[in-house]
């Protein structure tokens, strides 16, 4: 059957600017996702390369829970590793859900320290992602008594906020360095 016009929610992707392979790896995974129209575009600021993706489309991968991300961000860091030299971290930011996360995370890692503060005791967050664990980790680094660390492995892994006289204050203060 012949192809029919474009329609608002045909899943095209737009770029915004120059892609590299990365870029173009993206565009076609979340072109075949079938979620509407989405624009991408590419950015650098340190070891990473940024890719923003904005418009319908991004809602719909956003989702509620981020796995859809997450595994989409895990693809594109194995496209880099074999399609780049230099092999940049990719981080994929979905309609700028990157910084509405980091703005909830800090919340709930000053959450954590008052209650780590409060009590004398060790707090552990619910396991993440290690891109939500630097997050949590960023975010208390400069906190007077009071040290992070990670524990546990794999998907499981999570943040420990130790709050200074904590049997794991030495460990976690070490680990921050």
């Amino acid at each position: 059957a012949p192809q029919a016009e474009a329609t608002p929610e045909e899943s095209k992707g737009t770029a915004k600017g120059e892609l590299g392979p990365v870029g173009d790896f993206i565009l076609g995974v979340v072109e075949r996702m079938v979620l509407g129209p989405f624009e991408l575009s590419e950015s650098s600021e340190g070891d990473f390369l940024i890719y923003q993706l904005t418009g319908p489309a991004s809602g719909r991968l956003g989702g509620s829970d981020g796995r859809a991300i997450d595994a989409l961000q895990l693809l594109a860091n194995q496209v880099s590793k074999d399609a780049l030299d230099d092999s940049p971290r990719i981080v994929v930011d979905v309609a700028g859900e990157m910084a509405d996360r980091e703005d909830s995370l800090g919340r709930l890692s000053e959450r954590a320290a008052s209650r780590a503060r409060e009590t004398g005791r060790s707090v552990a967050l619910d396991p993440m992602n290690s891109r939500d664990r630097r997050v949590v980790h960023m975010a208390l680094r400069d906190e007077g008594a009071l040290a992070t660390m990670s524990i546990g492995t794999g998907r499981y892994r999570q943040v420990l906020v130790v709050p200074e006289g904590a049997p794991e204050y030495a460990e976690a203060s070490q680990s921050a360095k």
